[in-house]
């Protein structure tokens, strides 16, 4: 648990670090990936987790990725969007996949508090953001 909460306090304090207001082409086209194999009731939570989403942050040239819905400068956890009852760091899925740049990927999709937190990736992806990727293999983690 203590690895949870300091990998969690250190991803508040980035807030102070610039960030995007939505997920990037390539991510976005994952996180579709991933609702795709969720039951329904599952796959309505992570879009409407996606859409409350107003800060993207990519750290480590776009290996590690953190989202946050924000209220009032604040990160806002709605438990109705939540997958999970659980309430430390989870897999939600594992995948990889082509970059259009011919660059083989791998990455995990992260859930806190229960919520889609972050994407983490082997390679870069700041040279791929606007790119869809390409042979998408996923399993579900949840």
């Amino acid at each position: 648990m203590r690895g949870v909460n300091m990998k969690f306090l250190q991803s508040i304090t980035s807030l102070l670090r610039k960030g995007a207001p939505r997920f990037s082409v390539l991510e976005a086209a994952l996180l579709d990936e991933v609702e795709r194999h969720l039951d329904v009731d599952r796959a309505d939570r992570l879009r409407r987790r996606v859409e409350s989403i107003n800060l993207v942050q990519r750290l480590d040239g776009g290996r590690e990725v953190n989202a946050y819905a924000l209220k009032n400068g604040k990160p806002a956890f709605d438990e109705a969007t939540r997958l999970i009852a659980e309430d430390d760091e989870r897999k939600l899925a594992t995948f990889s996949f082509f970059g259009a740049n011919q660059i083989s990927y791998e990455g995990t999709a992260w859930l806190v508090n229960g919520q889609l937190f972050s994407l983490e990736f082997n390679n870069p992806t700041e040279h791929a953001l606007d790119d869809r990727p390409t042979d998408v293999k996923l399993s579900i983690c949840i």
